[in-house]
């Protein structure tokens, strides 16, 4: 079964990250209770992005896992982590060439040691995807219980970890440590990837919810109440933490610190909000009428693309310096400019001439936008990589 309302939440989720992008760009983060507001909506969209790739990796990934596609699972995993790489470096080198910093800070940037505003989404979703086939594989041959008790203890160890100081020794060690489990240093922006990965598997276990309900697109549908006491227990939890620690969430500041310092309240109310906003969006798919060919499904389809140069253009009209009014007009027409450029891009790549054409430019654009990471990932991998056997009775074995 096809979940639309997840594709169109997702789309949502993206476009609600270039807008908040947009924001930053043109200096809006600060306009009283209207922008506050905006604010915080636009704040789920990345928990949301996250726990929506861990429903894609249950619902797609592990069921042809299971199948018995492991190597071929493995290595298109791979390739995407691949291409988000080279898409976040790319990215890199526009924020460094807008903002006039230096060649050898961009490669930091490639090397993961860098601060990169807009774009760090790349770099985290790269790692998510580096980590994703392990996590497959630990869900089709163990279920879920071993990934949940490793966030589950991650988060328990938080005022452990939150002390841990950042590795030093080399131009943006501090950064690194920070990107991969958090720590002192609160100069990234989180969530870390060790902190991040709660995201993703709580996605996975939304979607293996959904696989256990065939036919309902709505997840705290059906006559069981056993989920919706188990979410309605989420929500209690997370909004008693908020009331008795005395956390405003109405304020920016608030849920930057919560995630830059990986807080756990900021995994649940992440988690929390990925219910809310899918269950929304999957009411007014189901209300408008919205299938897999409308206007507002693309950028579902141009994620990497939409977060390489979607950003890059904001990077471009970016108001660098912090003390500059805030621009309205910029922001408007940056952010449409962004998303245009998406929607553009999404029609040339699915045109007649790109999908069948011979003409040397159309093979060029297919060998790189598709078959050059994917040569360069099946070379390196399959010498470790084998091909279940199967034998008659068994079921196959998995590939890793």
């Amino acid at each position: 079964m096809r979940y639309l309302g997840i594709d169109l939440a997702r789309s949502v989720a993206i476009i609600f990250v270039i807008i908040g992008h947009a924001l930053a760009a043109s200096n809006m983060g600060e306009g009283g209770i209207a922008i506050y507001t905006l604010r915080f909506f636009l704040s789920v969209s990345p928990p949301v992005f996250f726990c929506l790739f861990g429903c894609m990796l249950q619902l797609v990934y592990a069921r042809q896992y299971e199948a018995g596609r492991q190597v071929e699972i493995t290595q298109r995993l791979l390739t995407r982590s691949v291409q988000c790489w080279l898409l976040y470096v790319l990215t890199c080198a526009g924020m460094c060439i807008a903002a006039g910093l230096p060649f050898t800070y961009f490669i930091r940037c490639a090397l993961l040691l860098g601060d990169t505003p807009f774009t760090d989404i790349l770099k985290f979703y790269a790692m998510l995807m580096l980590a994703a086939p392990l996590l497959v594989h630990v869900s089709v041959a163990r279920g879920l219980v071993p990934l949940v008790a490793v966030v589950v203890a991650v988060q328990l160890l938080f005022p452990v970890i939150s002390r841990i100081p950042p590795v030093q020794g080399f131009p943006g060690a501090e950064t690194l440590s920070a990107f991969i489990y958090g720590g002192q240093y609160l100069g990234h922006t989180g969530p870390s990837v060790i902190h991040g990965l709660g995201f993703v598997v709580f996605g996975m276990l939304l979607g293996r919810f959904w696989q256990a309900r065939p036919g309902r697109e709505f997840l705290l549908s059906g006559p069981d109440w056993t989920l919706r006491l188990a979410f309605l227990a989420l929500f209690s939890v997370t909004a008693l933490w908020v009331v008795l620690g005395n956390f405003d969430f109405s304020q920016p500041d608030v849920r930057t610190l919560l995630r830059n310092t990986n807080h756990p309240l900021y995994l649940l109310f992440g988690c929390t909000a990925t219910v809310f906003f899918v269950e929304f969006f999957t009411a007014i798919r189901r209300l408008s009428g919205i299938g897999t060919s409308s206007f507002w499904m693309i950028f579902g389809r141009t994620s990497l693309f939409t977060f390489c140069f979607g950003n890059i253009l904001l990077y471009a009209v970016h108001l660098w310096d912090p003390a500059a009014p805030a621009d309205p007009v910029r922001f408007a027409v940056s952010c449409a400019a962004a998303l245009s450029l998406s929607v553009i891009y999404a029609r040339f790549r699915d045109s007649r001439f790109i999908k069948t054409s011979d003409s040397p430019a159309a093979k060029a654009y297919r060998w790189v936008a598709d078959d050059s990471a994917a040569s360069l990932v099946r070379f390196v991998t399959s010498p470790f990589l084998h091909r279940p056997q199967r034998r008659s009775g068994t079921s196959p074995t998995p590939g890793l």
